[in-house]
């Protein structure tokens, strides 16, 4: 489905599909199928990365390369480093359960509390000066990865404070490109740079990772998603996307229909339809053709 050409970020708002990327914000209508852009007066325009819906479902965020901007449904408001962010560019969102909001950018993390600023860098205790991607697991604890910049960079924060990763403890490359936990089971990450990666797992006490050998579609993992069923998948740079089952994993590919060989995003809609991201456009990998598996 096309355009828009890339896909970075997904999410569903008042009803539509939202998707961001290079070519800006799109709304995707899910009866129809019709895609269209978003040209609305102060909507962002160029490279979006992330996108995140508030909790009470009234609030679309955007991180975008020229800030964060915040819609209503009506009006678009914008904050770049002037106003408080660590930096311009926004790689990552993620709400808490106290109202506030954390902010991955190019260079450290911010947090907004109702037009409160506070900010963290490298000095505060990040593994790395970029955060591009964030997760509060369900213990509490908060995740920071960078796969924006080479050095990469895996950071934890709790009421303990600070605490950082490397391929030393388990993870199998520096850069961090998603996080996701799975229902019962452990953190996964997605790493990797290049042809080099893998998935690494954690469980509080010891890691572990899975590479090409053990099923995955491609050594660097782009983008983890967990089903409604509990299903894993996993998006690599090159080479498709790897679906658990209990068979094993199944990997689809554009021989199957794929849009695209990258898969940056992923979104499970009310009907267990499984929406894809990728360089090339948009998938709907249809709820009857994944739960086969």
């Amino acid at each position: 489905m096309s355009p828009p050409e890339d896909v970075m970020a997904l999410s569903y708002y008042r009803g539509t599909l939202w998707s961001g990327g290079r070519d800006g914000l799109s709304v995707v209508d899910l009866d129809t199928l019709e895609v269209e852009p978003v040209r609305t007066p102060g909507a962002p325009r160029g490279l979006v990365y992330a996108l995140l819906v508030d909790p009470d479902e009234q609030t679309l965020w955007v991180g975008h390369k020229d800030g964060l901007s915040r819609y209503d449904g009506a009006l678009w408001q914008t904050w770049t480093e002037a106003d408080g962010l660590t930096d311009r560019e926004v790689l990552a969102l993620a709400s808490d359960p106290d109202g506030g909001l954390w902010i991955g950018t190019a260079h450290g993390l911010s947090r907004w509390d109702r037009g409160q600023w506070t900010s963290y860098t490298h000095a505060s205790g990040l593994a790395g000066e970029a955060v591009s991607v964030i997760l509060r697991d369900s213990s509490g604890r908060w995740w920071f990865g960078n796969g924006y910049s080479v050095d990469g960079g895996l950071t934890s924060f709790d009421d303990e404070g600070w605490h950082t990763y490397s391929t030393a403890d388990g993870l199998a490359h520096p850069m961090v490109n998603a996080i996701v936990e799975e229902p019962g089971g452990p953190l996964w990450f997605g790493t990797g740079f290049a042809s080099r990666g893998g998935l690494s797992a954690f469980d509080g006490t010891r890691w572990w990772t899975l590479t090409v050998d053990d099923g995955l579609a491609g050594p660097k993992v782009r983008s983890l998603f967990v089903d409604s069923e509990g299903g894993l998948w996993v998006g690599s740079e090159y080479d498709g996307i790897a679906h658990r089952t209990a068979d094993g994993w199944e990997v689809f590919t554009p021989d199957d229909g794929l849009a695209g060989w990258e898969v940056k995003a992923m979104w499970e809609d009310p009907a267990g339809n499984l929406w894809l991201g990728t360089e090339a456009g948009l998938t709907r990998l249809s709820a009857n053709v994944w739960r086969q598996g």
